[in-house]
């Protein structure tokens, strides 16, 4: 009995031990599969235009109202995501948000330096409900950016999560009444859309 022990110890040591680890070796040099879709060339940057205000919304005195969903096309899994609980911005057509959509919604660069804190407040804001549903009340009528952000998480067998979604953008034209505008795939921004 003493003498198979020695011999199965001799064998485990000789054999059984280099063979793990080459095997070891092998899993931890196994190229990963990285999903570049989401890769992109440094985005190119641009100086920010002053801001002269929003001449045509500042002069008339009529309100009106916007109601709307934001949503997104699940392509992969089927059906629509709604965004619950959203920021969503309206922005009134001026020098800066003109340049904003041409150049960061549509081009897919960066504005450089900080927005103008007129801007800032010119702005409305609203929140979605559960269902992707957002209502701005009593603003002027008038020409505006309607803008929000749609993500979500999915995973991928080789790669694990992947980030889906992106920045949601339209011009729209508020007339006197009830307005409805949703937010879906079809006003994705090409540079920060997945």
């Amino acid at each position: 009995m003493n003498f198979s022990i020695h011999f199965a110890g001799k064998h485990l040591v000789r054999y059984i031990v280099p063979m793990m680890v080459l095997v070891l070796a092998g899993c931890s040099s196994t190229p990963s599969k990285k999903d570049r879709s989401l890769e992109h060339a440094p985005r190119k940057q641009v100086e920010r235009v002053a801001y002269n205000g929003s001449p045509a919304v500042a002069a008339t005195q009529a309100k009106t109202m916007l109601v709307g969903q934001v949503y997104i096309r699940d392509r992969v899994n089927g059906g629509d995501r709604t965004g619950a609980y959203l920021d969503v911005v309206l922005n009134p057509v001026s020098s800066v948000s003109n340049q904003w959509y041409q150049e960061v919604c549509r081009a897919g660069k960066v504005l450089n330096g900080q927005a103008d804190q007129r801007y800032v407040r010119d702005a409305f804001y609203a929140k979605t409900n559960d269902f992707g549903q957002f209502a701005f009340t009593s603003v002027p009528v008038g020409e505006y950016f309607l803008t929000s952000r749609l993500y979500w998480i999915d995973t991928k067998p080789m790669s694990g999560p992947v980030e889906y979604g992106g920045l949601l953008s339209k011009k729209v034209s508020l007339v006197a009444g009830t307005n409805a505008f949703d937010l879906n795939d079809a006003d994705r921004c090409r540079g920060y859309f997945h």
